[in-house]
This record gives C-alpha cells, sequence and structure tokens, in this order.
C-alpha cells in the first residue's frame, strides 16, 4: 500500500490498532456465560491459546476477581501497561464514563458493542460519547454494532459464539467463523454481517 499523505499513514496505524493490537482490555467481561462480556473474553482467550492472537488480555469489571483464569482489573486504569484496544460492553449510560477512563489511559482504538444510543433515540448520549472520543482523540467502531473479527490476528469482538449447547447439553454450531482468506467485508447492519459470516463459513 502507497502512503500518499500523512494522513493515510494514520488511517493505517488506526487500523492497526483495531486489528493488531498489542493487548486488548475487554470492559465488561463478564463472569456469567450467557453474558455477551463472557463471550468476547472467550474470544481472544481461545485464539490466544491457539496461538493467533499474540497480545495480552486484559478483563475489566468492578467486582475483580478472575474470569477464565485471567485477573479481573476494576478499571482500564489499574491495567500495568499501556492498552491499545478496548473493547466496551456496558451498559449504555454507563459508556462515558468508561470511555473517560479510556482516553486517560491512553487507548487508541476502542469497539463499543452496547446498544441504546441514537438508534433508540438517544442522540445526547451518543453526542456525549463522540465529544469524549474527540477530546481524546480516539477512534471508535460503534456503538450498537459486532465489532471487527480477522481470522489473521486472531481479534474477535463478536459477541455471538461459535458454538452453542441445546437443552441436552449437546453443543451445536451457532455463529461459525471463516477461515483466513482474501476479502474483508464491512457491513452496517450486524443481521447482513452475521449471514456473511455464515456463508463464508460454508453453512
Amino acid at each position: 500500500m502507497k502512503m500518499n499523505s500523512v494522513k493515510d499513514f494514520e488511517a493505517k496505524e488506526v487500523l492497526k490498532y483495531f486489528f493488531e493490537p498489542r493487548n486488548v482490555a475487554i470492559i465488561g467481561a463478564s463472569h456469567h456465560e450467557s453474558k455477551p462480556g463472557y463471550h468476547v473474553l472467550e474470544n481472544f482467550v481461545v485464539n490466544k491459546e491457539k496461538g493467533v492472537f499474540k497480545g495480552e488480555v486484559y478483563p475489566i469489571n468492578p467486582k475483580g476477581g478472575e474470569i477464565l483464569g485471567l485477573k479481573v482489573y476494576r478499571s482500564v486504569l489499574e491495567i500495568p501497561s499501556e492498552v491499545d484496544h478496548a473493547v466496551i460492553i456496558v451498559p449504555a449510560a454507563i459508556v462515558p464514563k468508561v470511555l473517560e477512563e479510556c482516553g486517560k489511559k491512553g487507548v487508541k482504538a476502542v469497539t463499543i458493542i452496547s446498544s441504546g444510543f441514537s438508534e433508540i433515540g438517544n442522540i445526547e448520549l451518543e453526542e456525549e460519547v463522540k465529544r469524549i472520543a474527540k477530546k481524546y482523540k480516539i477512534r471508535i467502531i460503534g456503538p450498537n454494532g459486532l465489532g471487527v473479527f480477522s481470522p489473521y490476528t486472531g481479534v474477535d469482538t463478536i459477541f455471538l459464539p461459535p458454538f452453542k449447547k441445546n437443552g441436552y447439553g449437546k453443543e451445536l454450531l451457532s455463529t461459525p467463523r471463516p477461515q483466513k482468506g482474501y476479502i474483508a467485508l464491512i457491513s452496517q447492519s450486524g443481521a447482513f454481517g452475521t449471514s456473511a459470516l455464515d456463508y463464508t463459513a460454508g453453512i
């Protein structure tokens, strides 16, 4: 890719934080297997175990403790290292607070999975998120989205698990992840995006 300007270079650097982060903070990581915050954390943990995701994974939950064998930090500000990418999965009303903390921490890229913004008329809350992002120069994907997925780097913020168990405890394919390829897909619609995942995975 030929760089034509400083802006081109900056754009590529920003994408690197989303798709090739040195580490990721899951803000809203949950102890409950039924919660989106559990599934997103599990995605990164599994991909790290497979050797696909090379970075560190930091679960964030005010309750602290441990999830999936990882120490849980009560705030992104408690993490001892810099943070490249934060995934926010908390109630909409709390998003500005945690985004402000991300700004103070120096987080470069944030994926907001949380819903409850302009899509339901909560325009002022979304404007507050924009204001904070501009203040700290944070790049955002979201809110109310699935985020990003890369089979090359192991970044997977999709909160829909690849497999689910039915009432009899049998594991069934749910939202499969496609293998490595040469096509990138950007979707405004989460429903279309997940349908595309099914298609590219051969379902």
